[in-house]
């Protein structure tokens, strides 16, 4: 829901202004919402990664990698990303506390995609000496993305640092899908 021109987080009073028709849907659902509800919860989260999908884009780079094949990432599109587990937890405690408004969740930290994979690469022992690197502009995706959409929060409820989940994450991942596949 951001242009991704700040270069500090993005708080949940920060003015939305959306590049392209998915984050401007996301915006009149949010506003849909609230106005029909007002002590709705609306949560603003970004790149799951979770060890239940070995489709998303971490196990497929750190499979891919693992198999000493070339992996590109982009390097100059920096996200928020959010270990499912710990967007449930933090869902759950808000629910129970009744909760209200927009609340943005997402594990503490950004990085690029590219240094998502590579930090994925170090935790989970995969070489990463394949890990390639791009501008978004090569990857020809239909819609403009935002260079930055890192989430920060006002609202007090902080999720744990990246890194840590990401620790996790390959620890549990193994017990669900093998990163060699």
């Amino acid at each position: 829901v951001f242009n991704g021109e700040s270069s500090a987080p993005y708080v949940e009073s920060s003015a939305v202004a959306p590049l392209n028709t998915y984050g401007r849907s996301k915006v009149m659902a949010e506003q849909s919402v609230l106005q029909r509800n007002p002590a709705a919860l609306v949560i603003r989260t970004s790149s799951f990664f979770g060890p239940w999908h070995p489709h998303d884009f971490l196990p497929v780079a750190l499979r891919t990698l693992s198999r000493r094949e070339p992996f590109a990432a982009m390097q100059d599109v920096v996200v928020s990303h959010t270990y499912v587990p710990d967007l449930a937890n933090a869902c759950m405690d808000l629910l129970i506390d009744a909760e209200s408004g927009i609340w943005h969740l997402a594990n503490a930290g950004a990085l690029s995609w590219y240094e998502m994979a590579r930090t994925g690469a170090r935790l989970a022992q995969v070489d990463a000496r394949r890990l390639e690197g791009r501008a978004c502009i090569e990857f020809r995706l239909p819609a403009r993305r935002p260079a930055f959409s890192a989430l920060g929060t006002e609202r007090g409820l902080a999720l744990p640092e990246l890194e840590d989940a990401l620790h996790r994450y390959v620890r549990e991942a193994r017990g669900h899908w093998s990163i060699a596949a």
